[in-house]
């Protein structure tokens, strides 16, 4: 029971409207119309939600905002989720949202996390499941709406890059009920044919219910047993799906799925390139000191038939020898080729190792630290055993007591006359008494 007599201060009753609220509300979902939206110049948003007889300020940081998949604008009916707080300075209260959505969204996005979960359950999602993407594909197919943007900006990407022998498109709705049965048909035809290295499923950006043919069981099971290593480049940056998950591969969208291809393929490019020049190099070098051979040879020649026949038997066997060097040329430059590819198409070793070194260097890091605050420790224990020694009161524990005459601490009984009255401070309590008997030295 508060006391009603109290007085209280502004900021101690709002600390304590602050704390019921905390503790009697957590996070909840609130639904309503935006109105005074403002994004300031941080990036944070400052919006009120309001029915018909009331209003909320709300309050959306840049940590959360930018993960967020629509922004609000003045008029939107939307559903907000976050923690109800009070902004003790001025005693306003405000929600600070953390999620929002359009109205009318939240039974899809909770189906959606209840298949995630099971799906998650069932290791579907597990990054041991994954197949490695290849580092030189040379057959890409795209499974995606034949007619969509994000065709397009694929093909844009890919057409930049000529280093592949073909693209096979398998088109399929992306959007509407039958959108899931093709993109499984797709997956299954692409598998069946063998006819490309790795897969692309894209579509562009939406709402969760435009997106949610991705995220349909069925598909995610087709993913899963694709012997294709599969991209999932789905919706914007913002935007997940199932898909995403279980996909050996998650680009944030079409055009980022395209240029994980492109770009593998200019690196290839880059390192045939390389080799070639040094292996025409190569070439160029041992043609020059062989033509100077020759011409040498040829000064020297002299008109007997014989000699002449064994410079054209020496010219022959530099020939063959010529010949031969060529192809142990070409087939170094060709075998060096393979193990450059090799070593391309296995980076996660490296990554491996590299996680293996940060590791031990938290764990060194973290016994260092506990070594250092076990030696304060141990510091801070000695001097307070010290100061537990000295601690007046725990002398007085042992029996002894402090007399005080006034505010002076009798230390001689010369100093102190008969029916004086003194203070004797114990361990436990305060006595006070009249001198009656001094027995002086």
């Amino acid at each position: 029971m508060v006391d009603a007599e109290k007085v209280f201060e502004i900021s101690e009753i709002n600390r304590i409207v602050k704390n019921i609220l905390l503790s009697h509300l957590e996070k909840v979902w609130i639904g309503g119309e935006v109105s005074n939206f403002v994004e300031a110049s941080s990036g944070h948003w400052y919006f009120s939600l309001k029915d018909s007889s009331a209003q909320i300020r709300c309050t959306m940081f840049k940590g959360y905002n930018h993960l967020s998949s629509i922004t609000p604008k003045n008029g939107d009916q939307i559903e907000a989720f976050g923690a109800i707080s009070l902004y003790e300075a001025r005693g306003d209260y405000q929600i600070n949202i953390e999620q929002v959505r359009e109205k009318g969204t939240g039974n899809l996005f909770e189906k959606f996390l209840q298949l995630k979960d099971k799906l998650e359950k069932l290791g579907l999602f597990n990054e041991e499941n994954k197949l490695p993407i290849p580092a030189y594909p040379k057959n890409i197919g795209i499974i995606t709406s034949a007619s969509g943007a994000a065709l397009r900006d694929v093909l844009s990407v890919l057409n930049k890059q000529q280093n592949y022998n073909q693209i096979v498109i398998y088109p399929s709705s992306v959007q509407g009920k039958e959108a899931a049965d093709e993109i499984c048909s797709a997956i299954s035809i692409a598998n069946t044919q063998k006819m490309v290295d790795v897969l692309i499923l894209c579509r562009g950006g939406g709402s969760i219910e435009d997106l949610w043919s991705f995220n349909e069981e069925k598909v995610v099971h087709a993913i899963a047993q694709s012997t294709l290593p599969i991209i999932s480049g789905v919706g914007h940056e913002t935007d997940f799906t199932l898909t995403d998950f279980v996909a050996d591969m998650r680009a944030p969208t079409p055009t980022a799925a395209a240029s994980v291809i492109h770009e593998s393929l200019n690196k290839l490019d880059e390192y045939f390139e390389y080799y070639l020049s040094n292996l025409q190099k190569n070439i160029s070098n041992l043609l020059k000191n062989k033509n100077q051979e020759l011409d040498f040879l040829e000064k020297r020649m002299v008109s007997p038939k014989d000699k002449l026949k064994r410079s054209q038997e020496f010219i022959d066997s530099l020939r063959k020898q010529f010949t031969t060097i060529l192809k142990n040329q070409f087939f170094n430059a060709e075998k060096e080729i393979n193990v450059l590819r090799k070593r391309l198409l296995a980076p996660q070793e490296k990554i491996k190792q590299a996680e293996d070194r940060i590791k031990n260097a938290k764990k060194d890091l973290y016994l260092t630290a506990l070594r250092s605050i076990n030696e304060e420790q141990s510091k801070i224990n000695f001097i307070d055993e010290k100061l537990n020694i000295l601690n007046p009161r725990n002398i007085l524990a042992k029996g002894y007591s402090i007399v005080y005459n006034g505010f002076d601490v009798v230390k001689d009984s010369n100093k102190v006359d008969l029916n004086d009255t003194l203070d004797i401070q114990l361990h436990s309590g305060t006595l006070l008494v009249q001198v009656k008997n001094n027995k002086k030295h």
